[in-house]
């Protein structure tokens, strides 16, 4: 089943950026075949198979890959494509799968969960090695899901495997976690080296396992694990000379068993997923800033409605900020419900600007030292007024302190100039009316003194 989930996967992505209609027809073909072959539906031991043989007759088993692999591949990309109900609805069932029979497993290892199961779901302890970057792996998802589906039992399992991780399988003094252990005996499984190592592909599930826990529950641990497993990675792994990624290192960042790179498939395929999320997810969950994705959207002869999600995320805080068609402003686009409408025989290079409402960024620390205060607008989301609130501390060393309050586009180009005077100490309000602007990302910039602080709101018609 790990071969026939990865099978979907650059089709799924290929589709997802271009809505080729013969990519579909592939990927809905593949889908298929893992639904009618490989999915055991007997209650209660539904879940799809770790194996079939060579003409489908048979099949047995089930596993860490043969279940979690699944929503990486193609049933998250299918919902977030589609969101029809029956991905909806396979997704949660693979959630319950990890909390029920991996995450259940754990109290009774020394460090992991069970990996390898019969087909009816009993642990196959012939194989005793669980591996951190799969227990991270399963982290992801289920912060995934639950950002979808919101679910306490699923963050609540994510945060039990994360800290698993971290407590037992992961390197404190130099960054990452671990590579292989035997669950049993908590042994770390060096084979045949003199020294600890670590994985091309688990570095990157801590990476990106790290960064969406932080957008469920934004705990520095979380940003902290995202952060020092890529400062390693970055510095260890990535050979800059050549490219691409050696497939193991030792805890200090030396060669293991050999100058390998990891193998053209994982390392390309997890070098990318790295990449592509790092810049999603550190911009939608931390810095607060936008992200550009392009499309290519080939002219068909009916009408089309395209879903612009481009992650797990829930939709109440994802928001487009602008659409360009051939480098020009496109507005048949719901931003509120972030459908993307095609005419027939349209098509085109796409521009999309995505933001979040919500972020975690930290305000600038000269706020809180000398108290002056940028409120966050309300309404936000507004139509098409709205009231901006500020502070000036009575700590000011003058009667007055010059203040300006700017409204400003995503490209930098002013907007409104709110307040341009001499302001004493108090609290202030202001409204602001957008009924001639356009609907999308706005900023708002206050500058009292040396004092500086600018927020984000959106307009939303």
């Amino acid at each position: 089943a790990f071969y026939q989930h990865y099978a979907l996967l650059g089709i799924a992505a290929y589709y997802e950026a271009t809505r080729d209609t013969t990519a579909w027809n592939w990927l809905m073909k593949g889908y298929q075949h893992l639904e009618n072959i490989y999915w055991d539906s007997r209650a209660p031991f539904t879940g799809y198979y770790d194996k079939a043989d060579f003409n489908n007759q048979n099949v047995w088993d089930k596993s860490f890959n043969s279940t979690v692999d699944a929503v990486t591949a193609h049933l998250l990309p299918l919902y977030l494509m589609t969101k029809e109900d029956k991905y909806k609805f396979r997704l949660q069932e693979i959630a319950t799968e990890i909390k029920e029979h991996f995450a259940a497993s754990m109290s009774q290892q020394a460090i992991g969960f069970v990996e390898k199961f019969t087909s009816e779901w009993n642990w196959n302890n012939n194989e005793t090695m669980t591996k951190m970057g799969n227990v991270l792996k399963a982290v992801w998802c289920l912060a995934r899901i639950n950002q979808l589906f919101p679910d306490t039992s699923y963050i609540n399992t994510a945060e039990m495997l994360i800290n698993d991780v971290w407590t037992k399988g992961y390197d404190h003094d130099f960054g990452g976690p671990y590579k292989d252990f035997n669950r049993q005996t908590g042994a770390m499984l060096l084979w045949g080296l003199q020294d600890s190592t670590k994985a091309w592909w688990q570095m990157e599930q801590a990476i990106v396992a790290g960064l969406q826990m932080y957008g469920n529950n934004p705990k520095n641990l979380y940003l902290q694990i995202a952060d020092e497993t890529l400062n390693f990675f970055m510095n260890y792994f990535v050979d800059r000379q050549n490219g691409e990624v050696y497939a193991d290192r030792t805890r200090y960042g030396g060669f293991a068993w050999n100058e390998a790179k990891g193998n053209s498939g994982k390392a390309g395929y997890h070098s990318i997923e790295t990449g592509y999320y790092l810049y999603l997810y550190g911009n939608m969950f931390s810095t607060g800033h936008e992200s550009v994705l392009h499309y290519k959207f080939y002219p068909l002869p009916t009408e089309r409605k395209i879903f612009l999600t481009p992650l797990a995320i829930n939709n109440k805080v994802l928001f487009i900020s602008q659409v360009k068609r051939d480098g020009q402003l496109y507005t048949n686009v719901d931003i509120d419900k972030h459908i993307l409408t095609l005419p027939a025989g349209v098509g085109g290079q796409f521009e999309v600007t995505y933001s979040t409402i919500i972020t975690n960024v930290v305000s600038d620390p000269i706020a809180i030292v000398n108290e002056f205060e940028l409120k966050q607008n309300f309404p936000n989301p507004f139509n098409p007024t709205t009231k901006i609130r500020y502070k000036i501390p009575s700590s000011i060393t003058v009667q007055e302190i010059y203040v300006k309050l700017i409204v400003f586009d995503v490209l930098g180009n002013e907007i409104a100039k709110l307040v341009n005077e001499e302001k004493p100490a108090g609290n202030y309000q202001v409204d602001f009316n957008a009924s001639r602007l356009a609907s999308g990302v706005y900023f708002y910039r206050l500058q009292a003194g040396s004092f500086f602080e600018t927020k984000k709101m959106i307009l939303l018609r």
